[in-house]
């Protein structure tokens, strides 16, 4: 017959009475208890202590110097489970009650719960585990990294791996993990990886263009967990503990040839992990997410496209410089700082948040995407500084350079799309002698070649032909040859 506990009260007061003398026989008749109760509670650290002096059989089989480490890495149901294959194991809570009162436990924490609103946040971190998959082609090992983002509210949670931690990688995973939920929460919490915040602040951070771009493509509020904190973002802190505890460990000895074999895998564990009910909440992620659902705010029409920034200068000819080739934006802007968005389909110009140009990308280097109208009016163009002080320059350089650049100016239909050709060439004043540069334009002329690179290279030519001419040996006469002594004779 299993020994019956009384209320704490009663063993405080057991031990009140022995303090003050009083026997156990008087104990008994005056709280009215069984005086075999009050024997067993008559000295305090007896208290529920019904274990026999002996260790079971089954303690002895068990490897302690394997599962001691692989506690710190594993949940106790795993190893439970593998033990239990080949020795014969209690109850599952005899095994763990077993390893509570006999090996060392971690100091527990004393923390305050917080509330969460249904809908309100989702909490997002990589867990900085990186799983090793074998490239089948060439035996090669490449590790792949695991996003996870949770529900505050419900717990819900969703994980992925991925080829790394960048910031490609980083939205992609965001996109999926919005799909599966299947709506977007007020606010989202990140961990302080620069992919998402660049500069870390309890106030003030600076959050990554791209991220911040992404969450107001989705209507989400970035709202950054502070440095080493991770209390702020709790729910994805445990979900990353359930899947290094769980799912990670019963794959650890399990070899992969490819992503998405993993992930199937990975998915398929989700499935079974949120259905499962959450211990003092009793039910499970999926009943508490099916409740939050309600107060999501629906998916935009597309999964959000990937743009990077930068910022660049509007040059004087109305356009700015983009990995090598040249977009156009409205005259005013010229001097300008702005803010490119972009990525290899299109190219967007912003100023002030205002969006001012969009252009698709040129391929290859050297390219205009020009918008006519981006340009100004003819009167301004004739009163423009940059063309007048071109002309002036030119004419100081020699009249073929002169010449090169009135035709140039005179072809184009709006002057300032070929401004940039111009400073171009007179640049070459710093690599070449007037005369050098006035002969490349000359030639430059006569073959209708008229580009940087064509009078480049004249110039270049003509001044190998004079270096040539200066180092060439005096002609010898044949009409006179001296010889020895002298003497003179006609060759």
């Amino acid at each position: 017959m299993s020994k019956k506990r009384i209320l704490m009260t009663i063993q405080d007061e057991i031990l009140r009475l022995k303090n003050q003398g009083i026997s156990k026989r008087k104990v008994s008749k005056l709280l009215n208890i069984d005086r075999g109760t009050v024997t067993r509670y008559w000295k305090q650290d007896e208290v529920i202590v019904e274990s026999s002096i002996d260790e079971p059989l089954w303690t002895k089989e068990i490897d302690w110097d394997y599962i001691e480490p692989e506690l710190k890495k594993i949940s106790k149901k795993i190893l439970y489970e593998e033990q239990k294959e080949s020795i014969k194991l209690p109850s599952y809570q005899a095994f763990c009650q077993y390893i509570r009162n006999n090996k060392s436990a971690k100091k527990v924490e004393v923390t305050i719960k917080i509330d969460r609103a249904p809908g309100a946040s989702v909490e997002v971190d990589w867990s900085g585990d990186s799983i090793d998959i074998l490239n089948p082609t060439d035996g090669e090992l490449y590790s792949v990294e695991l996003f996870v983002g949770s529900m505050s509210f419900s717990g819900e949670f969703y994980a992925e791996f991925t080829i790394n931690q960048k910031l490609d990688s980083f939205i992609f995973a965001h996109n999926n993990m919005f799909k599966y939920f299947g709506g977007v929460a007020s606010y989202i919490i990140p961990d302080n990886c620069k992919t998402a915040v660049i500069k870390a602040d309890k106030y003030d951070p600076v959050i990554n263009s791209t991220y911040q771009d992404m969450c107001k493509h989705y209507g989400i509020v970035v709202d950054p967990a502070d440095s080493y904190s991770p209390r702020h973002k709790p729910n994805v802190e445990n979900a990353v503990k359930y899947l290094q505890t769980d799912f990670l460990a019963r794959i650890r000895n399990k070899t992969y040839t490819s992503l998405v074999e993993l992930n199937r895998d990975l998915r398929s564990w989700l499935k079974i992990a949120n259905q499962k009910e959450i211990q003092g909440r009793g039910n499970s992620r999926d009943y508490f997410f099916d409740k939050e659902k309600e107060f999501f705010k629906a998916l935009p029409s597309e999964s959000y496209e990937l743009y990077f920034f930068k910022k660049a200068k509007v040059h004087p000819d109305c356009h700015f410089q983009h990995k090598k080739n040249y977009y156009s934006v409205p005259h005013q802007y010229v001097g300008k700082e702005i803010d490119i968005k972009f990525n290899n389909k299109m190219v967007h110009a912003y100023l002030n948040c205002d969006r001012i140009a969009t252009h698709k990308c040129c391929k290859g280097t050297c390219n205009y995407a020009t918008n006519y109208e981006h340009y100004p009016e003819q009167k301004y163009v004739e009163v423009n500084y940059h063309l007048a002080a071109a002309k002036k320059e030119a004419a100081n350089l020699g009249p073929h350079v002169e010449a090169v650049i009135n035709k140039l100016l005179k072809q184009s239909r709006f002057p300032l799309k070929v401004l940039r050709k111009i400073q171009g060439i007179l640049r070459l004043k710093s690599k070449f002698s007037i005369e050098e540069l006035d002969h490349g334009c000359e030639m430059a002329i006569e073959f209708d070649k008229l580009n940087y690179n064509y009078i480049k290279s004249f110039s270049k030519n003509y001044k190998n032909m004079k270096k040539d001419n200066n180092q060439k040996a005096p002609a010898r006469q044949l009409e006179l040859v001296c010889l020895q002594g002298g003497i003179c004779e006609r060759n």
